[in-house]
């Protein structure tokens, strides 16, 4: 089965790393039109060539798929906490979004939202002081 791609997390890992669409296909072993045809959402890796890429991007295919995957994977994350089957408190949000195979800046305000009330705690609390800052506008 192939892992459906999100093409612009694809992409923009290619940039971070440095690499044009030739160099991450030759150095994954892939034809260049293939990692084209991906970036452009039209074809998909398959499960081994999947291996290839992330291991040339020096990632996981958590951080390629599309955001939507991992709200997903927030919800049942989010159903584990309420149940008490995983413990995190406020200022966990880094481990929650590791776990979750995201950044943190890839997690929405309703995903925060949703994730400080299993925690009962407030969004801010879950923040850096400076981004909290910025959210409620109170000084840090």
């Amino acid at each position: 089965m192939r892992t459906p791609l999100d093409p612009t997390r694809l992409k923009r890992r290619r940039i971070e790393r440095g690499l044009s669409q030739t160099a991450l296909a030759h150095q994954a072993g892939v034809s260049k039109q293939l990692v084209c045809m991906v970036e452009k959402g039209t074809a998909n890796f398959s499960p081994a060539n999947l291996s290839k890429i992330t291991d040339v991007l020096g990632c996981d295919v958590d951080d390629l798929v599309p955001v939507n995957e991992a709200r997903t994977r927030v919800h049942q994350l989010m159903s584990l906490v309420t149940e008490g089957d995983v413990t995190f408190g406020p200022g966990s949000l880094g481990k929650m979004a590791e776990l979750l195979g995201c950044e943190v800046a890839d997690l929405s305000p309703e995903d925060l939202k949703a994730i400080a009330e299993a925690l009962d705690c407030e969004v801010a609390d879950l923040l850096p002081a400076d981004d909290a800052a910025e959210l409620t506008g109170r000084p840090a």
